[in-house]
């Protein structure tokens, strides 16, 4: 038995599908807008802006970006700062000057972390953590380097989280890093999971695996993405691998193959976030990186969309093809993409930002493509990450048993000019309950995320009980639905 309550419900998956005819499952299309909303403009720029990235909206309208700054100051590696923007809508981007950290010589900047110029800190994911005291209102997981004298005396790079009262003011936690021995060379995600009632973080795993497991019978190290929990974000488990380069993965056509037992396709970022405006909601947009040729090539990356009711069994959508696609050659979209934490209601939309650059991941680019890079915006309609699709000649599905709670039926539905939905309520052997039944259902048309299914009754005389739903619908796309009105 299905308690949904109140809760909204996404048709991304067969939970609610115990018998089904004529429909499919299809993905969602962004709209990746082509300007950037953030560009490389400053001398701790130089080397454009990087992969990691978060885009938050408080609840007081305020748009806030943290976001990687990259240079090259000397280091082993490119050097990376922590920048802060902010906004008023979401479009226009300032960088304001804040006075904390110096930078050449000068604390004119908007640089929050780290708190030394000759540390690196490699982006970061930030969230807002109503769980915690004031004091650490935000907190922050990324890869951070010590300074070479830091290191000597015993301080170690990894994985580490910094907690703020404002977002603005960073301190470093204990106990670093947090937690130890975990591979951080991507953009780490962690939230508090209300369902768990866990902190869940995300990091990138890199396992020597064997290919004949999936392939020919190469073994080869590749990237992988592994799950982890804490009660405190103190204290983790272990890592599980929640997320690999499958059989399918591995099999790709390609049309050249180098010499080498590495896989032509593994993936480098997660950006696993939990959707909580609904019920089991968990997505993942994870930056496929394929590498058949020489020096990496083709050395690009573009996004997938993944889904799971857990956050560790995950589904590919849409063919395993990309949800963000690169742009036109030799723009600041044609090298590699990288999704960014996290999505925004706007509207009746989702705003999800993400990185892009020119450059390939493979050796040898050159500065000026590094510096073709920025935060761009993607939007997509709320709730539509998935949806049951129904042809022009029709379809139908019905659920199993559950219980709802509430006094009205909504649903977020796309019909176009002639498409139609209607919903009959059964009982739990199938057979109609009167008032809710197939003539007596109301049909729904247009397009809205929130169009109410009425019938002759009132629905809400039903909750409680256990009923079975039982969907008819042509030429149109469902997206979710919902009892409201507890």
């Amino acid at each position: 038995m299905l308690d949904i309550g109140n809760r909204k419900q996404l048709f991304f998956d067969d939970l609610f599908f115990a018998e089904s005819e004529g429909i499919e499952w299809v993905m969602g299309t962004p709209v990746q807008h082509p300007e950037p909303v953030l560009v490389p403009d400053k001398p701790w720029e130089e080397r454009g802006i990087g992969a990691y990235n978060t885009v938050w909206r408080e609840a007081d309208g305020r748009w806030r970006m943290w976001y990687d700054a990259s240079f090259l100051p000397g280091l082993v590696e490119v050097a990376r700062r922590l920048g802060y923007a902010e906004s008023a809508d979401g479009l226009h981007w300032e960088k304001p000057e804040l006075g904390l950290v110096e930078f050449q010589g000068s604390k004119a900047n908007n640089i929050v972390a780290p708190h030394h110029e000759r540390e690196s800190l490699q982006g970061a994911t930030v969230f807002r953590d109503e769980r915690a005291p004031a004091a650490e209102r935000y907190k922050l997981w990324t890869k951070f380097r010590p300074t070479d004298a830091d290191h000597a005396k015993g301080s170690q790079p990894g994985l580490w989280a910094m907690y703020s009262p404002d977002g603005i003011e960073w301190s470093y936690y204990a106990d670093q890093p947090n937690p130890p021995d975990t591979m951080c060379d991507t953009q780490n995600m962690f939230w508090w999971d209300d369902r768990l009632e866990l902190y869940v973080g995300y990091a990138r795993v890199r396992e020597t695996q064997y290919l004949s497991e999936a392939s020919e019978g190469r073994e080869g190290s590749y990237r992988c993405v592994g799950r982890l929990t804490s009660p405190d974000c103190k204290e983790w488990s272990e890592q599980q691998i929640v997320f690999v380069a499958d059989a399918e993965d591995l099999a790709i056509p390609v049309p050249f193959q180098r010499d080498d037992p590495r896989p032509n396709i593994d993936f480098y970022t997660s950006c696993a976030t939990k959707y909580y405006a609904a019920q089991d909601a968990y997505f993942m947009l994870p930056a496929a990186y394929y590498h058949w040729g020489e020096d990496d090539f083709p050395a690009t990356m573009d996004v997938q969309l993944l889904t799971s009711r857990d956050g560790i069994a995950w589904r590919r959508q849409g063919g395993r093809r990309a949800f963000l696609r690169q742009g036109f050659d030799d723009t600041a979209l044609s090298g590699m993409l990288f999704a960014n934490p996290w999505f925004i209601p706007v509207g009746d939309e989702l705003w999800l930002y993400y990185n892009g650059t020119a450059r390939k991941h493979g050796p040898g680019d050159d500065v000026e493509r590094e510096r073709r890079s920025g935060i761009f915006r993607a939007s997509l309609r709320l709730d539509g990450f998935v949806a049951v699709e129904a042809d022009y000649g029709g379809g139908s599905f019905t659920t199993p048993p559950l219980r709802f709670a509430g006094e009205r039926m909504e649903v977020n539905f796309d019909g176009g000019a002639g498409g139609w939905l209607r919903v009959a309520v059964l009982d739990q052997g199938g057979a109609p309950i009167a008032g809710y039944g197939r003539e007596e259902a109301g049909v729904v048309m247009g397009n809205g995320t929130a169009k109410e299914v009425r019938w002759q009754e009132p629905i809400g005389a039903l909750a409680g009980r256990a009923v079975r739903l039982r969907f008819e619908m042509r030429d149109c796309r469902l997206y979710a639905m919902q009892f409201t009105g507890v």
